[in-house]
């Protein structure tokens, strides 16, 4: 149904605003669903990776064309209609270990939430590692690896996440590897840079430089860690490379023109719990005001320690030990985005 919507009122621009400016005119749901999307599997399985705090301004250009393209998309609105007030709302995206159907109860290796404010226009994304040693809602006190959370449910997840950082999330987004694949094959690839010459068998060779990958060639790029002295510290610095590189595929010429073949491919990748009536009002207010947004990213980290844990209870398994000071700084960091004012 959201490619259906996307669909009609791109078309519907398209008929009348020049291609060349539409080159980096998304909408905010366009935005969110495939930026956030890709950027749930580049986020995977950060460990005692440096806090990354970057401001992503390139996300959405404004264009050569100055009127108000509420003017020009006749499907929308009417002259007596208004840009709405959605105010704030948490969404939680979760990226399963699994291929093809995404209801599947499974592990939930990448664990982003996401604050917006549609008022001031920023989007603040927290990543938390999958091992998190954490409370989970039906745990009585009990702790488990974060990811684990999943397999009870991705109300579980919510609910863990919402303890951890004392916050309410609105909505949900689950996404599987396929989804990630479908994405990347979709577009023709993308070309992300690498910093180290390495090998994963039997799927690749990357070289120093930029690299031109498929689909599975990037899932594996962004999953390597025994390739590197350092381990899970290149791992998570491969990651936000193929974010920069994916903000930059989703904001081209060459999306836009494969808009509704990427939808398509996606409609059984990813599931979510978002009314359609809020993607709808998101679109719209869009389309009226193409004003740029802020993306923000920030990642938790912690120490490793083995604890046995509520779903493996007989046995010790590694975990990450939450640093309580990153906790409370992305605690600080959702507040201050929703409590914003323009």
């Amino acid at each position: 149904m959201l490619y259906l919507l996307y669909s009609t009122l791109l078309e519907a621009q398209m008929k009348k605003i020049n291609q060349t400016n539409l080159k980096r005119r998304i909408s905010l749901m366009l935005l969110i669903t495939i930026f956030l999307m890709s950027s749930l599997v580049v986020g995977c399985g950060k460990k005692n990776v440096n806090t990354v705090s970057t401001k992503e301004d390139a996300l959405v250009e404004e264009t050569e064309e100055s009127e108000k393209i509420e003017q020009e998309t006749e499907i929308v609105q009417t002259e007596n209609e208004e840009k709405k007030n959605l105010g704030t709302f948490v969404l939680y995206f979760s990226g399963i270990d699994v291929w093809g159907w995404t209801d599947t109860k499974s592990r939930s290796d990448v664990n982003i939430i996401a604050a917006v404010n549609t008022e001031t226009r920023h989007v603040q994304l927290i990543n938390t590692p999958r091992d998190y040693f954490v409370e989970m809602p039906i745990s009585n006190g009990a702790k488990d690896k974060l990811t684990h959370a999943g397999l009870y449910g991705v109300e579980n997840s919510v609910g863990t996440l919402e303890k951890l950082y004392d916050v309410d999330i609105d909505y949900y987004l689950r996404v599987n590897f396929s989804g990630f694949e479908a994405i990347i094959d979709t577009l023709g690839g993308v070309d992300v840079y690498s910093e180290y010459d390495f090998t994963v068998d039997p799927i690749k060779h990357y070289t120093e430089g930029y690299n031109h990958l498929t689909g599975l060639e990037a899932l594996a790029f962004v999953r390597e860690r025994h390739a590197f002295a350092s381990g899970d510290n290149q791992r998570g610095r491969n990651q936000m490379a193929m974010l920069q590189a994916l903000i930059k595929k989703v904001c081209s010429i060459e999306f836009l023109e494969n808009y509704n073949e990427v939808m398509d491919e996606l409609t059984d990748m990813y599931r979510t719990n978002i009314p359609d009536e809020l993607l709808k009002d998101l679109v719209f207010n869009q389309l009226m005001d193409g004003t740029e947004w802020t993306v923000d990213i920030y990642s938790v980290t912690g120490s490793g320690g083995s604890e046995k844990t509520y779903s493996a209870p007989n046995s010790a398994a590694y975990v990450m030990i939450p640093n309580d000071n990153d906790v409370a700084q992305a605690k600080s960091l959702i507040e201050a985005v929703l409590n914003e004012t323009p």
